[in-house]
């Protein structure tokens, strides 16, 4: 049988995004005889700047400045306002009288629209007929989802076996996330999709109580990570490491404040950040004036492969993620792949990385700059032996969970072969 696949991602394998696609893709390559890439939101004029399968073509469907675009595609969706559609009366319970959403559900049709058009030029090339099967694989429950739901129909007046398939994360899966508590087509995409898998348990729990009538298409599929090894614990110093983007829903700040109340506390401690921002400027202005006490160390932006060697190479007691908000974070599947504790406050699918007083220790996730100190505290005033333990349990938590190899090659048999994976 001669497969493929059509795998829409937003700038992937264009720009810096969407990293973990790139250990993903590999066993994709080997279960399909050819793929399509097409990114929707990647630069006008970038060229691809990571390895894609040998059997693969990509494409960058995006010819304007996407501020300028999605301008226009606000503009253009706030003229149908008053226009009613198919779309409008599916989301209408959700939208009620509220203007915003109304205009927030117009641009994302907008949007899909213009970005649709532009997928199926790209595709006019190809004889999807000379196919045996076809998946579409969209990386997002969003903007590329809708894209998605629509190719499928295409395709399948040519093939008559084809599937639609959607990850979601957390910007495009929590309502919550987004200012207006509000996500467009809901519904309307879960109908589509033939499976839809969020990257954690969390995930999957709030798209079945929110859509029950879909809870037998919804199933989580972790990601996951390379195994490069163990880290080595520190022998003269309690070693924190942190990476994240600084921005305002990481909580840099309150890493300061909580290390700050370690002043007296005659820790010989060192704080490592990894990661750049808007904010981080501010931040390392605030460690300036409350850390002059101990060691501070941020690296900026790195690559993901200086990231693990750093980690590979380092000593690190423990890695700190303190975000109000998170999907299933990868940055905590890699600090446990190397054996490093996990200080990390109890949002979204954080607690099925971290089990508190096991692998590491939950914060909640409204917790004071005393909760977070004291628990350094407590970290490093542990023996020796127990420090070990909770090595060795977090370096156990990503063999069972979040080993790369195990998840992709299963998600990658699920896209061919269409069969719910378990977790």
């Amino acid at each position: 049988m001669k497969n493929c696949l059509l795998l829409l991602t937003s700038e992937y394998p264009f720009g810096k995004g969407e990293t973990f696609l790139e250990l993903e893709m590999p066993y994709i390559g080997k279960s399909f005889d050819k793929i399509i890439i097409i990114a929707v939101d990647a630069a006008p004029g970038a060229v691809a700047t990571r390895k894609i399968p040998m059997n693969s073509d990509c494409y960058n469907a995006q010819a304007e400045c996407s501020g300028h675009i999605r301008y226009n595609d606000v503009i253009k969706g706030s003229m149908h306002i008053f226009k009613a559609s198919d779309f409008v009366k599916t989301d209408k319970k959700y939208i009620g009288s509220n203007l915003a959403k109304r205009v927030f559900l117009e641009y994302f049709l907008q949007r899909s629209e213009r970005e649709y058009r532009k997928c199926t030029e790209i595709l006019s090339e190809y004889d999807f007929s000379s196919f045996d099967s076809v998946t579409v694989y969209s990386y997002w429950l969003f903007v590329t989802a809708m894209i998605g739901s629509r190719l499928k129909n295409d395709i399948s007046k040519v093939c008559s076996n084809v599937r639609f398939i959607t990850r979601a994360h957390r910007y495009d899966l929590y309502e919550d996330r987004n200012q207006l508590n509000y996500l467009p087509m809901r519904e309307y995409l879960l109908d589509c999709a033939d499976a839809v898998y969020p990257c954690s348990l969390d995930g999957e729990r709030h798209l079945k109580s929110r859509f029950p009538q879909y809870a037998n298409k919804i199933k989580c599929s972790y990601l996951g990570t390379y195994d490069r090894g163990r880290a080595k614990a520190s022998l003269s110093e309690f070693h924190i490491v942190s990476c994240s983007n600084a921005v305002a829903v990481k909580r840099l700040d309150l890493i300061v404040d909580s290390l700050a109340l370690l002043k007296d506390s005659g820790m010989n401690i060192k704080w490592t950040h990894i990661g750049d921002g808007k904010l981080l400027n501010d931040i390392k202005h605030r460690a300036e004036s409350k850390l002059g006490f101990m060691t501070v160390e941020f690296k900026g932006r790195i690559s993901n492969t200086e990231v693990l060697d750093y980690y590979a190479d380092e000593c690190i007691d423990a890695f700190v993620n303190v975000s109000s908000s998170e999907g299933l974070p990868v940055s905590l599947m890699e600090a446990a792949s190397f054996g490093i504790p996990v200080i990390a406050t109890d949002v979204g699918g954080t607690g099925e990385i971290v089990s508190d007083g096991y692998n590491g220790m939950l914060l909640p996730a409204d917790f004071k700059p005393n909760e977070l100190s004291e628990t350094v505290k407590r970290f490093a005033g542990m023996t020796a032996e127990q420090r070990l333990a909770f090595r060795s349990n977090s370096r156990k938590k990503w063999e069972d969970c979040f080993n790369a190899e195990r998840n992709y090659s299963e998600f990658a048999d699920m896209l061919l072969d269409g069969v719910m994976m378990s977790v």
